[in-house]
């Protein structure tokens, strides 16, 4: 018997529409990779995504704007009111007509 169990994996469909020649790039796309079509669309679709979520998950500075950054925190200056409002907007979990579900555990709300 074996140690692992097949645990079934949950499903969910995207239906949307495009246009006529997008689709005929996408199918010569996946037949050059010898991928059907629906796999190449969602192993692309997840590519990208994960691409994007990295983008805005991490950020990665150079030397030069490390130490900047570093030097700016150790500076004592108060938070300018823009700064501020910034903040504010982000434990509300709200972003310039995106709404998010803000961890608000990190401020003391929960």
């Amino acid at each position: 018997m074996s140690a692992t169990k097949d645990v079934p994996v949950k499903k969910a469909r995207m239906n949307f529409r495009l246009d006529a020649e997008i689709k005929e790039r996408v199918a010569r796309a996946a037949a050059i990779t010898g991928q059907e079509v629906t796999d190449f669309a969602v192993s692309t679709l997840s590519l990208r995504a994960d691409e994007i979520i990295e983008r805005h998950t991490h950020l990665e500075l150079n030397e030069k704007d490390y130490n900047f950054f570093l030097a700016s925190l150790s500076e004592d200056k108060k938070p300018s009111k823009r700064s501020r409002s910034a903040a504010e907007r982000y434990r509300r979990g709200r972003r310039k007509g995106v709404k998010y579900i803000a961890d608000r555990t990190n401020f003391g709300d929960a």
